[in-house]
């Protein structure tokens, strides 16, 4: 599990958030508490080529359906989820959400998450985060942006506006044949260098 939807190496990262525990009890109370009925229904929208996820999915399901709530599994072609589903906000009550991180920086990734308006943020409106957002932007004091972003991080959390579950590592195999391949820490591969030889 992971707290935050940012890398260890990503600045503004959090070393001491904890990830949410998982805790049955507590979720069924706080379904209760917001009046969501034993036997509600979610649907969870997921990229279909993806199968690691598809899987993860089936185990969201699972928990979910030990706190009495039913969720079904809608597989999208990724370009239709990525550009028509998520952005126009016709999701179901869930959808699968990644991210590469490729600036190192969480503003990149909370600025386009949680701004209001922001195309990965279709329902979501908040002018408290709106401002620490806006407001971590200018700052040029490098120690009082960090405290800032690690901030935002602890209050998307506490809002709970998404469920972090794990970062992915990347492997990979290559030929003594391929020259100037660099690994891609940010899930982004540039190959414009690339050379095979023969």
């Amino acid at each position: 599990m992971i707290a935050s939807f940012q890398g260890a190496q990503s600045f503004g990262n959090d070393p001491d958030m904890e990830p949410l525990p998982y805790d049955p009890q507590q979720a069924r109370e706080l379904l209760d508490e917001a009046g969501v009925e034993q036997g509600a229904t979610v649907q969870i929208d997921v990229r279909g080529n993806d199968a690691t996820f598809g899987e993860v999915a089936q185990v969201v399901a699972s928990y979910l359906q030990g706190v009495g709530i039913t969720a079904s599994i809608q597989p999208y072609e990724t370009n239709v989820l990525l550009n028509d589903i998520i952005p126009a906000g016709r999701t179901g009550e869930m959808f699968q959400q990644k991210w590469g991180g490729w600036t190192f920086d969480f503003d990149n990734t909370a600025y386009l998450m949680y701004h209001t308006g922001e195309r990965w943020n279709p329902y979501d409106s908040d002018a408290e985060l709106d401002e620490m957002l806006e407001a971590q932007r200018s700052i040029t004091d490098q120690e009082e942006r960090e405290t800032l972003l690690q901030a935002i991080a602890q209050y998307t959390q506490d809002r709970a506006l998404e469920m972090p579950l794990y970062s992915i590592n990347a492997l990979y195999g290559v030929s003594d044949r391929v020259e100037n391949f660099e690994p891609a820490p940010d899930n982004r591969m540039r190959l414009t260098d690339v050379d095979v030889s023969e």
